[in-house]
């Protein structure tokens, strides 16, 4: 098995095979390697992809969006894909992941410990009685969503992540619902779901984060519609009560300086 720089001038058809065998966000992928070639490895067998990393340089902190192994990757590899990440980083900065239950092991050899729990939530269609007037819609679809996206993501994440929502996790499917208490950002990311990422909201909300949830739910309920949110009670509750079931627990890990994340603003990561 080959590990290395993901080969670039193949990675669309890669993708696309990958895809068979593995669920992925394969537009995030593809931009995530656009904007950073450099923080982008994969696993090879021969010229079929076996696994992949993708990482994207924030001020402070770096953030591992993409981390896709198929069952034929030896832990060994799956480790030798992080440890690349590692080695090309010549910064003094943070690194976070969102790393499924059972994956910890690959990531604390090498020094990164835990920061939160999260929840993989899933709707998956269907009824859900609940009103939803024009004049919610028209509370949370406020054109110029950019002033807010920068605002309030920047107070939650305590840095500037705007380039990154804008110009690697949006695409034609994106769905930017956005007040003056927060915004929610949504895209359907693998054949018929839906994600919610990211959502942040202003302290103390809830009922402007319920809007929210029903405006995505009004506009994507017919598809199934995946979140990851962190474990606060306040939120998991509210996704309960629209029927999100809760798929698969999560933890958010760092490597070097623990970085400062107000988790109550986050409702999707």
């Amino acid at each position: 098995m080959f590990v290395g720089w993901i080969r670039g001038k193949t990675l669309k058809d890669d993708l696309e095979s990958f895809e068979a065998i593995q669920s992925i966000d394969s537009n995030l992928v593809f931009t995530s390697y656009q904007s950073n070639p450099s923080l982008a490895f994969a696993a090879y067998d021969g010229n079929r992809m076996h696994g992949l990393l993708t990482a994207y340089p924030f001020e402070d902190t770096i953030f591992i969006n993409n981390f896709y192994y198929s069952k034929e990757l030896e832990e060994s590899d799956r480790v030798r894909l992080l440890s690349l990440l590692l080695q090309n980083i010549n910064e003094a900065r943070s690194i976070i992941s969102l790393a499924k239950r059972g994956d910890e092991k690959l990531f604390e050899p090498l020094g990164f410990k835990p920061y939160a729990r999260f929840e993989e939530l899933l709707f998956s269609g269907g009824g859900v009685s609940f009103n939803f007037s024009s004049t919610t819609a028209k509370s949370i679809s406020q054109e110029n969503y950019q002033t807010t996206l920068k605002k309030f993501d920047k107070k939650a994440w305590h840095e500037d992540r705007y380039d990154y929502i804008h110009n690697c996790v949006a695409k034609s499917s994106t769905l930017m619902l956005s007040n003056a208490l927060g915004y929610q950002h949504s895209y359907i990311s693998t054949k018929g779901f839906v994600k919610i990422s990211p959502w942040v909201m202003e302290l103390d909300t809830p009922v402007e984060a319920e809007k929210f949830l029903r405006g995505v739910i009004y506009h994507r309920g017919l598809k199934k519609i995946t979140a990851f949110a962190p474990q606060v009670k306040e939120i998991i509750e509210l996704y309960e009560s629209y029927s999100f079931q809760r798929v698969q627990q999560h933890t958010l890990l760092y490597l070097g300086s623990k970085p400062k994340i107000d988790l109550e603003m986050i409702y999707a990561l």
